[in-house]
């Protein structure tokens, strides 16, 4: 399998897997858009696609370059759009966009069918009135993908920093890598046809090489960055879940401890970040309606508690909280809500997400250890009526 076949069927496969979100937003449409072009567009680098075309249109017709370049100028317009719509979403330039593709595509055209094209090159001056053509068709062509590729660069690498994911990250400056290389590709066009016009001197075989090695290099990478964000929202898909299978357990305690934080819309098993935030929430709620069981002294007797049993100083924290959920779990099984108290603070007050998610794990772990264990076995140990009865009342005074 030649070089060209296997970077159109890379192409291809993800053309083909984005092409469903045509039907989204227009920010997806854009891409998904840009890599059919694309692939399209490569595709007639492939020697028997090639050969096929220009078999059937005639051999004085090169009708393939001209199919490549204009649906290359396509798939570059909307890659522009697509980095903007990303990057830029109040919009850039839109109208000059706009009239740059309308002019460049009309004057390819016809410049491609006034040009005295020879075997030797797509770029050559000859005799006659058509001689200039094909430098203006090439010049066109090379001007449009030069400056959207440099504008592109300029946007995708300046978007790195406001991603919020390190794939995110990875894939805007794969992108960026892209644009940059056929930027590269551009420039180097514009080299060799200086020369040649200057001197009369060409390198058809340097050109050849630097022009496949640019285009397909610009292919590649970005592929590569078009498929490593969805690739984020997978592993952050997968990162969700384990969340939320670690959660479960503590979960299931507190809400059956207090079923009312528990919301009645059901949710479907497949949305699993809406699960895990939603989780997150009622177990939340429940350890605010749970601390009402218990007093602030609670807390410090387990926060001593866990020093003295050797819990280490990291997991000490998140031990103390386990002990008085146990026991605030405990004492609504027996219908004692206490009043006229301080109440334990919640260590997941104040954090940010991912904090917030590691606390909880944290604390979940620790519901089931044995030190939480044996101090909810000496908490809830029977006491003396006189002892116990002060500041107690029955839930049904509330």
């Amino acid at each position: 399998m030649s070089t060209p076949t296997l970077v159109a069927g890379v192409l291809w496969l993800v053309a083909l897997w984005r092409v469903p979100s045509l039907r989204h937003s227009r920010k997806q449409r854009s891409l998904a858009l840009t890599l059919v072009t694309l692939a399209a567009a490569m595709t007639f680098e492939v020697p028997q696609v090639k050969e096929a075309v220009d078999a059937a249109a005639g051999a004085d017709a090169r009708l393939s370059p001209l199919l490549k370049h204009l649906l290359g100028v396509t798939s570059a317009a909307y890659l522009l759009d697509f980095v903007i719509a990303v990057v830029r979403p109040q919009g850039l330039a839109r109208r000059t966009r706009l009239v740059a593709a309308s002019v460049t595509l009309p004057l390819m055209l016809a410049f491609y069918a006034l040009a005295n094209w020879t075997p030797g090159g797509p770029v050559r001056l000859g005799e006659g009135r058509g001689a200039l053509f094909p430098v203006l068709y090439m010049t066109v062509f090379t001007l449009y993908i030069g400056i959207a590729m440099v504008v592109a660069t300029w946007l995708f690498l300046g978007g790195v920093r406001h991603s919020r994911t390190l794939l995110g990250k990875a894939g805007l400056g794969f992108l960026g890598l892209g644009t940059l290389l056929g930027s590269l590709y551009a420039l180097q066009r514009i080299v060799f046809v200086t020369i040649q016009l200057a001197s009369g001197t060409s390198y058809p075989a340097l050109e050849n090489l630097l022009s496949t090695t640019l285009k397909q290099a610009t292919v590649l990478s970005v592929a590569v960055g078009v498929c490593l964000p969805p690739l984020s929202v997978a592993v952050e898909y997968v990162a969700a879940w384990s969340t939320l299978r670690k959660l479960r357990p503590l979960w299931a305690q507190l809400t059956e401890a207090a079923p009312y934080v528990v919301l009645a819309t059901s949710v479907g098993r497949w949305r699993v970040p809406f699960r895990l935030e939603r989780c997150v929430i009622e177990i939340e709620d429940a350890c605010l309606a749970l601390r009402e069981y218990v007093s602030v002294d609670v807390h410090a007797k387990a926060r001593r508690f866990a020093r003295q049993e050797g819990v280490p100083e990291q997991l000490s924290e998140a031990v103390a909280e386990a002990c008085w959920l146990r026991v605030a779990v405990h004492s609504v099984r027996n219908g004692e809500r206490l009043r006229g108290v301080e109440y334990p603070p919640l260590g997941v007050t104040g954090r940010d997400r991912a904090s917030e998610l590691s606390w909880l794990r944290a604390v979940a772990r620790a519901y089931s250890l044995p030190v939480v264990a044996l101090f909810v076995l000496k908490e809830t140990s029977p006491i003396p009526r006189e002892q116990g009865a002060s500041g107690r009342v029955s839930s049904h005074d509330n």
